[in-house]
């Protein structure tokens, strides 16, 4: 049952006068709700031989800590077969001091130690200006894709790159932003930069889909920062999805929404924020996306100690 905030406050105010008589009741209550949160340990166990596994982030917002368990997931995974493409889907230099500080070098510098391999850029990229974000990327050891981006009128990013894995599947990723950095960015720091939306972006993120397909790609995900939420529309990730073809997934961010797939079975996935979970995608050594979820990273021990050290 949800619950109004009228509702709420009258069933508050009935629990704290009943409590005053069964305050030794209501204790066990509570103890009860918090036992029954069970989180269980997530170990990579099996042979992954042959297959590909994408990491995924969004949102990071400086939550550097969890930088040292993605790269180490990366590791259990690499140590049980697989190859390993770690990307993320925007918002990361934006949030903690640990990244604000620095107006987001910091976490460029987390990202490499890490071993990102590509890139989308969220809304909170442009806080601190285009031409700080553009300066702290010439150190990204990572690639940089955006297809709605314009500065001057021209391209600002490269709207999509190829990994070839050593098994010889060629994945392509392409990346999207969100319109409404147009509005959630200080004006004088956005100068010169256009974000394509609606039509417009349908158009560009399906031109460089149409590209990738004409270079071969076994696989063509698109790294979007654009979300589900209803007031969103019609720039979320749900409406691109049904205004382009040829796509194989969606790795999306912007809401903060946890999910493996879109409302409507859409195959979507977003961990959530500040590292509260991991996305996973695997990939069989014939290029087929065989299964995605989520790793709840409290519920994963590994931690990559370099990263750890310099978080």
């Amino acid at each position: 049952m949800i619950f109004g905030k009228k509702e709420a406050k009258k069933l508050l105010a009935s629990v704290l006068s009943m409590s005053m008589v069964f305050s030794g009741s209501a204790a066990v209550w509570a103890e009860e709700e918090t036992e029954t949160e069970e989180i269980i340990p997530y170990v990579v166990e099996g042979d992954y031989s042959g297959e590909t596994i994408i990491l995924h982030s969004n949102d990071v917002h400086g939550s550097i800590t969890g930088y040292a368990a993605m790269s180490a997931l990366k590791a259990d995974y690499e140590a049980a077969g697989a190859e390993v493409i770690m990307v993320d889907a925007g918002d990361f230099i934006q949030g903690t001091t640990y990244v604000s500080t620095s107006q987001g070098a910091t976490a460029v510098e987390l990202m490499n130690l890490a071993g990102y391999d590509v890139v989308t850029l969220g809304n909170h990229e442009f806080d601190y200006g285009y031409e700080n974000l553009v300066t702290i990327l010439e150190d990204a050891e990572f690639a940089v894709v955006n297809t709605n981006i314009l500065y001057n009128d021209e391209a600002a990013f490269d709207g999509s790159t190829v990994i070839t894995t050593e098994g010889g599947l060629t994945i392509g990723f392409f990346g999207v932003e969100t319109p409404e950095t147009a509005t959630k960015a200080h004006p004088a720091k956005i100068q010169g930069v256009t974000f394509l939306a609606e039509d417009e972006m349908y158009a560009a993120a399906q031109a460089e889909a149409d590209t990738l397909a004409e270079a071969d790609c076994d696989l063509i995900i698109g790294l979007v920062h654009l979300g589900v939420d209803d007031e969103s529309e019609p720039n979320r990730s749900v409406d691109l999805w049904a205004n382009i073809t040829g796509v194989d997934f969606l790795i999306d961010g912007h809401s903060h929404t946890v999910m493996t797939e879109g409302e409507d079975g859409q195959p979507i996935q977003s961990t959530g924020t500040v590292f509260e979970n991991i996305g996973v995608i695997e990939i069989s050594a014939e290029g087929e996306i065989v299964d995605n979820y989520l790793v709840q990273t409290v519920a994963y021990a590994g931690s990559d100690d370099a990263v750890a050290a310099a978080a």
